[in-house]
């Protein structure tokens, strides 16, 4: 490698070394960490902005993200799963409604909220993966700004993004998912 990228590898990783790690950063609350085997995608309702789609190797289930508590449940191996358009049909109250999804195919969904936050995927530990949320539109990797950032998630991600109303967080990788609320509601 050559010394010019050497020493931007270096500066990047002496910038991380300044964010620091908090599962309720300002502004947020961390609700619950569910364990899930077999965890393939998540993702977020566009009607009922607090409802979870989980799809798993066993079935699907939905998770009220203001109390991390699952709220229905089914068995049908991958029903409704359109691996190709990252999309599935929801179950119970969500039976009618396609949901955009994000997991081992990759994914869509929003990365940033309209209160200026963002999601990052830093690795400066490779293979595990840090997700970090910041504030103010600012950057972890931007000089000056890490103290508006904080990892939020270690861990091999599989998916991760906000609700399409910008008031929830989801990090999963293949195990388990966490997720945060919004303290304020936007």
């Amino acid at each position: 490698m050559s010394s010019y990228k050497e020493e931007n590898r270096k500066r990047l990783i002496d910038l991380l070394g300044y964010v620091k790690a908090d599962k309720n950063p300002e502004g947020w609350s961390h609700v619950n960490s569910v364990a899930v085997g077999g965890l393939l995608s998540v993702g977020f309702s566009r009607v009922e902005t607090n409802l979870l789609l989980v799809v798993s190797s066993s079935g699907r289930s939905l998770v009220d993200c203001d109390t991390g508590n699952k709220i229905e449940r089914d068995y049908e191996e991958y029903e409704g799963l359109d691996d190709w358009n990252l999309t599935c049909k929801g179950i119970g109250r969500l039976k009618e409604e396609t949901i955009t999804i994000c997991g081992l195919n990759g994914g869509g969904l929003p990365q940033s909220n309209s209160a200026g936050e963002s999601l990052e995927v830093v690795s400066p530990n490779w293979p595990d993966y840090d997700l970090v949320l910041c504030r103010d539109h600012k950057c972890s990797l931007i000089d000056g700004h890490q103290s508006y950032c904080n990892i939020i998630y270690t861990e091999h991600l599989r998916g991760f993004g906000f609700s399409w109303c910008g008031n929830y967080i989801v990090a999963a990788c293949g195990s388990d998912f966490d997720i945060w609320r919004r303290n304020e509601k936007l």
